[in-house]
């Protein structure tokens, strides 16, 4: 059966008989892996739209099991990545999450328009966009369903304003914020991963869902706050979907 979709490249690799197998995060298939025998090193359109980085049409051949990639066509080429190395990290990181979480054949269109809104803001960006990356993972959790409880604590219940703590503490083990005393229960169960920022989480969480991705373009996290936040996304992450593309990539220096 011929369909259509559009798609984002997370990765290839080569297969046998000159053939590429190429993992595309698609709007309406999800992430699928598809074969070709299109000559990456060509000029021609379907050959720019096998490259990391680009949003192309792609006309497959659907077998039972399996994908081929009859032609493509680039919808846009966000070649400006490559042009700067810390976009280029950070968009990388961006399609490594994407390839860590997304299950085979589970469409999300939701998520494929913010993967895309995401690698527009990086394209774009001036400087450190790791910021732009936090947000979008933060966004995503939502769309996955593993959003972190912010509105009271994870243990008893109690609402923000009976915390009685400067800053509330975030606990990844148990899936959202906390007060001192179910932590110090956690932690006696020897088994706790429980933060305590020097600033408040839960604002910067919120800011992540409440804006636009566009909007982190010249937004910076600074110094111990952007180390923080990189920690308890990546721990959180880790965690709770199996990702450890934060952990392994390559650490902010504060």
């Amino acid at each position: 059966m011929l369909v259509s979709t559009d798609g984002i490249v997370l990765k290839q690799r080569k297969i046998a008989n000159n053939r590429r197998m190429i993992v595309i995060f698609s709007k309406q298939y999800g992430k699928i892996s598809a074969g070709t025998s299109i000559n990456e090193k060509s000029r021609t359109k379907a050959a720019l739209a096998l490259r990391p980085f680009t949003y192309a049409e792609y006309d497959l051949f659907r077998g039972r099991e399996t994908y081929s990639i009859n032609s493509a066509s680039v919808r846009t080429s966000y070649f400006s990545i490559g042009e700067e190395i810390e976009r280029f990290e950070t968009a990388s990181v961006l399609i490594n999450y994407l390839d860590s979480i997304l299950q085979e054949g589970e469409a999300m269109p939701g998520l494929f328009d913010l993967a895309l809104e995401c690698l527009e803001t990086i394209s774009g960006a001036k400087g450190s966009c790791e910021t732009v990356l936090y947000a979008f993972i933060v966004k995503s959790l939502r769309m996955l369903g593993v959003m972190p409880e912010l509105g009271a604590c994870v243990g008893c219940g109690r609402g923000l304003g009976e915390l009685g703590t400067e800053h509330p503490m975030f606990s990844v083990t148990s899936g959202g914020i906390i007060c001192a005393k179910c932590a110090a229960g956690e932690k006696t169960e020897g088994n706790a991963l429980i933060y305590r920022p020097a600033f408040d989480i839960i604002e910067v969480f919120r800011f992540f869902l409440s804006r636009p991705l566009g909007s982190f373009a010249k937004v910076s996290l600074k110094g111990r706050v952007a180390e923080t936040v990189r920690n308890i996304i990546s721990d959180y992450i880790s965690r709770y979907l199996g990702s450890d593309v934060l952990r392994n990539s390559i650490r902010l220096e504060v």
